[in-house]
């Protein structure tokens, strides 16, 4: 059973089920990234890998499946980590505070 799919359809929408499908695909995408690269930091990633994909993916879901978003701990552990490297450090704010 995929996890994706059984949110997709527990809702119903059109909408739902488009986006489980990209979230299966992503998935599918995700675990043949991970075994080329490892899983292990530093991720030696070239542009257009999954992991580019995981934080819009990962909000999407939020949005779109609610609390029930908290079920997809893959896509999870992937969107929360690329969110966070995102955001700047508090070294890269005192830099630019000392500017």
């Amino acid at each position: 059973m995929n996890i994706y799919r059984v949110l997709g359809d527990r809702i119903g929408t059109s909408e739902t089920r488009e986006l489980a499908q990209q979230l299966a695909t992503w998935h599918d995408a995700m675990v043949k990234h991970l075994r080329v690269v490892g899983s292990r930091p530093p991720l030696q990633c070239r542009e257009g890998c999954p992991h580019e994909e995981a934080a819009v993916l990962w909000a999407a879901a939020q949005d779109t499946f609610g609390a029930s978003a908290g079920q997809l701990e893959f896509l999870r552990s992937h969107g929360q980590r690329r969110l966070a490297s995102t955001l700047p450090s508090a070294r890269d704010r005192a830099v630019e505070m000392s500017v």
